[in-house]
């Protein structure tokens, strides 16, 4: 069955970034203060980096985490999708690359992320098909 819905009608606008040299306990904070799991990593000039999510961080729980840096654990591959795509093709691509977060980019500016949708909002959606 084909949902109603497209990417931009369940994600979440916005998103949370950190620069390259923020601490991973700092990161962490951030994530549990906004009831988040993702956060975006990008420089001083807006380009982004890459990504941590919650499970980045739990592979380093047992080390210093005021040390270890952003840049330390992201993941460079970025994956996005459009705002007007279906959800089934985010479902596909979330599966296929065995992720939980996809970034959503501007219709405007193909450098400009204005959301992420999570694997969580995909099924919820199911829900309402």
């Amino acid at each position: 069955m084909v949902s109603k819905y497209v990417v931009r009608d369940i994600m979440s606008r916005g998103i949370f970034e950190i620069s390259l040299d923020t601490s991973i306990s700092e990161a962490a904070k951030i994530m549990g203060e906004n009831n988040i799991s993702s956060l975006v990593v990008s420089d001083d000039k807006g380009t982004y980096w890459g990504i941590i999510t919650s499970m980045d961080v739990l592979k380093h729980y047992t080390e210093n985490l005021d040390e270890l840096k952003a840049n330390d654990i992201m993941v460079s591959k970025l994956i996005t999708i459009e705002p007007l795509a279906p959800l089934e093709k985010a479902a596909s691509i979330m599966a296929e690359n065995k992720i939980h977060h996809l970034y959503v980019l501007s219709e405007l500016r193909e450098d400009k992320i204005i959301g992420v949708v999570s694997s969580n909002d995909l099924i919820k959606a199911l829900q309402n098909r």
